[in-house]
């Protein structure tokens, strides 16, 4: 699966387990630049999805951590005065995954791991795609 593909599937897995509709606000098809460990220019992918759901935003940001924590990733929640946000890191299939849980503005982001390549060029590809 390739970077792209986990970045999506991480997103996915989060909204499915808080149900309702959700929308892409960014990505996931347009590349960012980092840096790779070597200190080498990179690209990785971002995703963010969000939902209008009321949901139950303390219940919903401990579930979250659960199952992230399920999953194997490290969590760090912290609770806002809007709601909770709850970061999940590592687990190897993507750099990381975040949930802010306001009533009625949940959202879901992913970032891919960092990878070889160039996110200008990857975007210049994409948009000769499209013409």
């Amino acid at each position: 699966m390739t970077a792209k593909q986990q970045m999506i599937a991480a997103v996915d897995d989060a909204t499915e387990l808080l149900d309702g509709l959700w929308t892409a606000r960014t990505g996931p098809d347009a590349a960012e630049r980092c840096s790779l460990p070597d200190g080498e220019r990179g690209a990785h992918w971002r995703y963010l999805t969000g939902s209008a759901i009321e949901g139950r935003p303390e219940e919903d940001g401990s579930a979250m951590a659960d199952h992230w924590r399920a999953q194997g990733k490290r969590v760090t929640a912290r609770d806002t005065s809007t709601g909770p946000v709850v970061f999940g890191g590592g687990g190897g299939d993507i750099a990381s995954v975040s949930f802010y849980a306001v009533s009625g503005n949940y959202t879901v982001q992913a970032v891919s791991l960092c990878f070889p390549g160039d996110a200008d060029r990857m975007a210049e590809d994409d948009a000769d795609e499209v013409e």
